[in-house]
C-alpha cells in the first residue's frame, strides 16, 4: 500500500515553493526578491541552501540576478523560456525532475482555469482521452498511453482558452520530448492504474467546475509522476533529506515587489 518517501533538499523545497508563488501569481514579472538575508529568515534555511535554489530557478529560466539590483523574476514568455528549458533537457533524469517541479504549478494553474472557462465541447474533448488512456493501460502500452497523456493535457490547455498559456505549455511539451531518454524514463516508471486514476480524478473536477478540486487533482499527480521517476532511478544529484521549509514562507516574498 505504501512506498518509501524519497528525500529532497532544503534547495529543491525553496524551489516549489518560488515556483508555486510565480505560477500563482503572487510573483508577477519583474517582482524584485527580498535580500538573501531576509529570504534566509523568512524560509529557516542558510544562505547556501537559499543560493541553490535560485541558481536552479535562474537556469530554469523564472529568475533574473542582476548585480547589484538584486534579484527579479523573469517573464514568462516561450522566447525567454526556450534556451534554458533547452539546457535544462539534457537528458538525466535530475534535469527531469527539476521541470516536474515547474510544470506542477504550471499545469495545476491550467486545470484550475480549465475548470472555470471549459465548454461543453472542451469537456467531452478532456472525457474523450479517457477512454484511450484506460485502454492503453490494459494492453500495457506505453507508448500508446503516452500518445494519450499528451492529448488530455493539451485538451485541457486548450480549455483554458488563454492563448498565450497553451503556445507556453506546447514549448514545455516540444523541449521535453526532444529528448528520447526522458521520454523512456517517463513511460518506464509509471504505474499504469494509479495514472488512469488520477486523469479521471482531474477530469471530473473539471466537469464540476471546481477549480480548487482540479488543481489539487493536478498537482498530486504530477507530484505523484515525479516520485514514480525519482523512486525508479534514484534522486539524481539531489542532496540528502532535510526539513521542508514552513508552508507559509512566502508572506514576505509577496510583500517584495
Amino acid at each position: 500500500m505504501f512506498t518509501k518517501v524519497a528525500p529532497r533538499s532544503i534547495s529543491d523545497e525553496i524551489v516549489d515553493q518560488v515556483i508555486s508563488a510565480i505560477f500563482s501569481g503572487k510573483l508577477p514579472a519583474g517582482s524584485k526578491l527580498p535580500a538573501e538575508r531576509a529570504l534566509s529568515q523568512t524560509f529557516g534555511v542558510g544562505r547556501q541552501a537559499l543560493r541553490e535554489a535560485i541558481q536552479k530557478l535562474q537556469g530554469m529560466g523564472l529568475l533574473e540576478v542582476r548585480k547589484p539590483q538584486g534579484t527579479f523574476v523573469k517573464a514568462l514568455t516561450t522566447a525567454a523560456l526556450r534556451q534554458p528549458l533547452a539546457r535544462l533537457f539534457n537528458g538525466d533524469v535530475g534535469s527531469f525532475l527539476h521541470f516536474l517541479d515547474l510544470r506542477k504549478w504550471m499545469e495545476a494553474t491550467t486545470a484550475a482555469e480549465a475548470a472555470e472557462h471549459a465548454t461543453a465541447a472542451d469537456i467531452r474533448r478532456i472525457e474523450g482521452t479517457l477512454p484511450r488512456l484506460h485502454a492503453a493501460a490494459a494492453r500495457r502500452d506505453r507508448e500508446a498511453l503516452d500518445e494519450a497523456d499528451v492529448a488530455f493535457h493539451m485538451a485541457i490547455v486548450a480549455a483554458t482558452h488563454n492563448s498565450p498559456l497553451v503556445h507556453l505549455v506546447d514549448t514545455f511539451g516540444n523541449l521535453m520530448w526532444a529528448s528520447h531518454g526522458l521520454r523512456l524514463a517517463v513511460l518506464r516508471a509509471q504505474n499504469l492504474e494509479t495514472i488512469c486514476e488520477e486523469h479521471t480524478a482531474i477530469a471530473q473536477a473539471i466537469r464540476g467546475r471546481a477549480p480548487d478540486r482540479a488543481q489539487d487533482a493536478m498537482l498530486r499527480h504530477i507530484e505523484m509522476t515525479r516520485n514514480r521517476v525519482e523512486r525508479v532511478y534514484g534522486p539524481d544529484a539531489h542532496g540528502a533529506a532535510a526539513p521542508r521549509p514552513h508552508p507559509q514562507s512566502f508572506s514576505l516574498l509577496t510583500q517584495a515587489r
